[in-house]
């Protein structure tokens, strides 16, 4: 494992330690912009997320995330780096600058979105997903990769443009636990279901086929939840719940309602109605 704790080994000495950047990566979240978070300590004056939120965001014990912010080696994941990554909001750059400081390495590339359904998505399709307002809408190719999205979507889910693909998000990141109500039963049970059925469907597609092993790894609760082999087509219909941000624990429902464009038809248009005004 390399030591990255800063004075450590002959690489040369730097100002910013990583406990500088991660201090300041956290300080600067709001935390109400994360659904769900219920604060432990109201009183808490200090700005940001503190290390046990964090924790808890990123689905590890509040000391193994204290070790990190404190320099101290240990094996840390690049699944973990990541999830921390998505949960602290970090820019391609800053991301970059995680991995260096901790593995040494550069992280892995973030998924991108097939070629068909980038062709599908131009300036009338974003019009049409802007259309859709006060609805959050999306666009997706065949493997949950957001292709596009309107503003709305984007107010309801500010973690998009750091995790890329949906269905990560869903099973992966603890964060997801806090924004989706019911999680196990109303979100992982079909998430997990409709990649099946998509792998299924398309068993020569790679990124599918990577996708379904990415998410089984990466967690034990949706490993299990494999094993039970459902099969659920889509989720056009389906009524479902989440929590917002800045809207601690109130409860917001929708009715999912999916479309496909004819010059892609594996791609996915989605639009979440909001039935509970």
């Amino acid at each position: 494992m390399r030591r990255f704790a800063e004075g450590v080994g002959d690489g040369p000495e730097v100002g910013e330690t990583l406990t500088d950047l991660l201090r300041g990566w956290r300080e600067r979240i709001d935390p109400r912009s994360v659904p769900g978070l219920v604060r432990s300590d109201r009183r808490r004056p200090n700005p940001g997320l503190s290390q046990k939120e964090i924790a808890k965001l990123t689905g590890v014990t509040d000391r193994w995330y204290r070790n990190l912010e404190a320099g101290r080696p240990a094996d840390y994941s690049a699944g973990f780096l990541d999830r921390l990554a998505v949960t602290l909001r970090l820019s391609a750059s800053e991301r970059r600058m995680l991995f260096l400081r901790v593995l040494g390495r550069e992280p892995p590339l973030r998924e991108t979105a097939d070629s068909a359904a980038v062709k599908a998505f131009d300036a009338p399709m974003q019009r049409f997903l802007d259309h859709q307002l006060p609805h959050p809408a999306y666009l997706s190719d065949i493997s949950w990769n957001f292709v596009g999205y309107n503003q709305r979507m984007l107010e309801w889910f500010p973690w998009i443009p750091y995790q890329n693909n949906l269905m990560k998000w869903i099973l992966i990141h603890p964060e997801a636990r806090q924004q989706l109500v019911n999680w196990r039963d109303d979100w992982a049970r079909p998430s997990i279901a409709q990649i099946r059925f998509v792998c299924g469907r398309y068993p020569d597609n790679r990124a599918l086929q990577e996708l379904a092993r990415d998410v089984v790894a990466g967690s034990p609760e949706v490993r299990e939840l494999w094993e039970r082999h459902e099969v659920h087509t889509h989720s056009d219909g389906d009524v479902r719940k989440f929590r917002l941000p800045y809207h601690g624990a109130e409860e917001t429902t929708v009715k999912i309602i999916m479309l496909a464009p004819l010059r892609s038809s594996e791609s996915r248009f989605v639009v979440l109605m909001r039935i509970d005004d």
